[in-house]
């Protein structure tokens, strides 16, 4: 199975989506889900992933440890994720006020998108 992972929880370097199997199915017609890091936290409607012809990852190759989407798509990522660091500035970010400037990183286009800033 192949689920989505939504653009908050990932970078513009990491996947689009991940790669699970499917471990159960409750009575409600909900999926439990499980991949390389983990067991997924959260159950999924059908409509929230699509089937994979190929077979890339079997039930005992899934650690019995819960994880969130957001740590699988990490983990499966080039990079280092998302984050949870953003700012939602008025201004052009020029002090410490600003989160993403206290912390030292960067203000990228999920803070303050059309507006200028200075720390880009």
């Amino acid at each position: 199975m192949r689920i989505k992972v939504p653009e908050v929880d990932r970078a513009k370097t990491d996947a689009r989506s991940i790669l699970a199997v499917v471990l159960s199915k409750t009575e409600d017609g909900f999926y439990k889900f499980g991949t390389k890091t983990g067991i997924l936290k959260q159950l999924y409607a059908k409509c929230e992933f699509s089937v994979c012809e190929e077979i890339f990852l079997m039930k005992e190759d899934v650690p019995a440890v819960e994880v969130s989407l957001r740590l699988t798509a990490v983990k499966q990522s080039l990079g280092t994720g998302q984050g949870f660091r953003e700012c939602y500035c008025k201004s052009k970010c020029p002090t410490n006020r600003c989160a993403c400037r206290k912390n030292q990183l960067i203000c990228n286009s999920k803070c303050h998108q059309s507006l200028d800033c200075t720390n880009k």
